[in-house]
């Protein structure tokens, strides 16, 4: 499995060096809206040193952590899941359903977005330095990456759920665009939502909770949130699992 893998790795950067256009411009795009977070949010803080007790530190640390998890997806699933959707559509999945591996785990993992990586690489070195800045201790700092891998696999498992329900309805480009649009807003302060909006996306969906428990560790560590955003991973992951071999007994294949 791993041999296959690191061949996929290797025809993924084949492609991404046949299109550099595409790839300068993907990096320049990612980079740019990340930069345009952050000068938004400078001119919040320019009126107020800090907005429902959050400071401008907390805000940079919200925005550049939602972007770590959002280049980290899109580095791992986001170039399996566009090519996943054509597959289904137009019947082209029988070469891999034929082959000894695991269908799911094989289309999750089918390409990785090499123009992400430099994003990433961005955010994750301006993270670092938000962590020195703000004092973590060794143990917070080791929870914060458990949050920001727990994070990642919500949003992988958020857009595979939508992506799987190509088998049963076409044309669900909207339906697609859900996780991207609910994650852009979850990379605000919890605290500047309505109550009923923060019960929702903080404890049932919990996107808002996947980007602000980075930002309250600094004050304490939120193991029940923690705890309660790897329950709803893994039930989530069971559901995409579910909802892929019921997906299955649907395919039609073209050949």
């Amino acid at each position: 499995m791993s041999r296959l893998y690191r061949t996929l790795i290797k025809q993924s950067f084949e492609e991404t060096l046949a299109y550099r256009g595409t790839t300068i411009l993907t990096i320049i795009f990612g980079v740019l809206f990340y930069v345009i977070a952050i000068l938004t949010g400078s001119v919040y803080f320019s009126f107020a040193k800090d907005i429902f007790g959050w400071d401008f530190m907390d805000y940079l640390n919200l925005v550049t952590t939602a972007n770590v998890m959002t280049y980290l997806y899109e580095f791992l699933f986001v170039q399996s899941q566009e090519a996943l959707t054509g597959q289904i559509l137009e019947g082209t999945l029988d070469y891999s359903l034929i082959r000894p591996v695991n269908t799911y785990w094989f289309h999750a993992l089918y390409r990785v977005d090499f123009p992400s990586l430099i994003p990433l690489i961005i955010t994750v070195g301006i993270e670092w330095m938000i962590i020195v800045r703000i004092r973590l201790s060794f143990s917070q700092i080791l929870l914060y990456i458990l949050i920001v891998m727990l994070g990642t696999l919500f949003i992988f498992c958020l857009n595979q759920i939508a992506v799987t329900a190509t088998f049963w309805i076409d044309g669900l480009s909207a339906l697609a665009g859900l996780p991207e649009y609910l994650m852009d807003a979850s990379t605000r302060p919890a605290r500047i939502y309505p109550k009923i909006i923060q019960v929702l996306f903080l404890w049932i969906l919990p996107s808002l909770t996947v980007t602000n428990i980075p930002v309250i560790l600094r004050y304490r560590m939120p193991f029940g949130a923690v705890i309660w955003l790897a329950v709803v991973d893994v039930c989530l992951l069971i559901a995409s699992k579910f909802e892929w071999k019921r997906g299955l007994e649907h395919y039609v294949s073209a050949n």
